[in-house]
């Protein structure tokens, strides 16, 4: 996926004086030299001939492991005047509070480039400060129009050397009729995953753009065919929503007891959280981050035992590579309640039964994997 580091930037400097040419270097919280970019293609109209130096307020250090620094190859959307939804900063008044917050537009610095090292690269934020120099030279509307289209032909680019990585010659499209094992299933699982994220960040990106849907089809490789509306189609819809109307206590979906299990710690963790005030709106706040994992937990136990408990005949090889999932999830959980704990152990201490239970489900979950890897 995408290499996204505007929290990185402490400051950088873009330069599209030459036509055909963008140019740059960008300093990263951490590293001792800047990154250097070497682009061929224009900016859009705002930067196109000019210089742009923009400066981030609050950097954090990251993790450049992989990453070049030395940047060539194509650029992507370059501009400083993209339009986004910001929530407002006011005082919520009532009307906020009955129709929910109040957005504004704002430009936002946005920097995309297609890296022969490292692929997609962006920059994009609202809270840089940037300044803009007088242009050398203008862009036409339709140069920029032809910049537009040779920049989503290099994303499609991007998005196709990426499906061909996840989906080389060897590997299984989808599902064999044949029974797969767990490796082989958590291989499935794993380009599953990375294609609902492709799908995202085509999203992201397109998403306010009329063509929408056609431009993410065509990433993607689907093919998207007109459907007409007949009296059929009506008929067959109304049947489906007349099923969906059916009294929801008339039907009786069995859970699993791991899945039980993990609801209730998460509702228990969640309700004496929230009593105790410890849940805000830092997004780096342990507390957030421990219900955040539970929650996350129990959506993967699901996923590997929900038709267990129905009863629907399932490959053991997929709910041990499920299952594994759901232990990653398992630790993190752990993880990061012994980190809350550690804040105030005296304070903490209603976590204790609670913890005792997270390590009782542990165990429970690694040995139902190994009863499935018996079967």
């Amino acid at each position: 996926m995408a290499w996204r580091i505007d929290k990185y930037v402490v400051r950088g400097l873009i330069q599209n004086i030459v036509p055909g040419r963008v140019v740059g270097t960008v300093w990263l919280k951490g590293l001792n030299q800047p990154i250097e970019l070497n682009l061929r293609g224009n900016c859009y109209r705002d930067l196109a001939g000019a210089r742009l130096e923009f400066k981030n307020p609050d950097p954090v250090e990251g993790d450049y492991s992989g990453f070049d620094i030395f940047q060539e190859g194509t650029v992507g959307d370059m501009t400083a005047s993209k339009k986004v939804k910001i929530i407002n900063d006011s005082e919520p008044t009532l009307s906020d509070s009955e129709e929910g917050p109040v957005y504004s537009l704002s430009n936002c610095l946005y920097l995309e480039w297609f890296s022969e090292s490292n692929g997609r690269v962006l920059i994009e934020s609202v809270d840089f400060s940037w300044k803009v120099s007088l242009p050398k030279w203008s862009l036409s509307e339709a140069a920029e129009k032809e910049q537009q289209e040779a920049n989503k032909q290099a994303m499609f680019k991007f998005m196709d050397e990426l499906s061909r990585a996840l989906n080389p010659a060897e590997q299984r499209e989808a599902p064999s009729e044949e029974e797969m094992d767990e490796f082989q299933w958590e291989a499935y699982l794993q380009k599953t995953d990375a294609r609902s994220d492709m799908l995202l960040e085509l999203f992201e990106k397109y998403e306010n753009d009329p063509q929408c849907e056609e431009i993410i089809a065509q990433a993607m490789g689907w093919e998207i065919e007109s459907m007409d509306v007949t009296e059929e189609f009506i008929d067959d819809w109304d049947l489906d929503q007349r099923d969906d109307d059916r009294d929801p206590e008339s039907e009786y979906i069995p859970n699993h007891p791991l899945i039980t299990s993990m609801m209730d710690i998460t509702s228990r963790l969640y309700y004496e959280a929230e009593s105790r005030k410890l849940i805000t709106e830092d997004g780096a706040n342990p507390w957030n981050q421990l219900i955040w994992h539970a929650q996350m937990t129990v959506s993967k136990l699901i996923a590997a035992l929900e038709e267990v408990a129905e009863g629907v005949p399932s490959e053991p090889g997929f709910v041990v590579a499920t299952l594994k999932r759901s232990l990653h999830l398992l630790h993190l959980t752990i993880a990061t309640i012994e980190a809350c704990i550690s804040l105030d152990p005296e304070e903490h201490r209603w976590t204790q039964e609670i913890r005792k239970e997270l390590f009782s489900l542990r165990e429970a979950v690694i040995d139902l994997m190994h009863n499935y890897r018996q079967s």
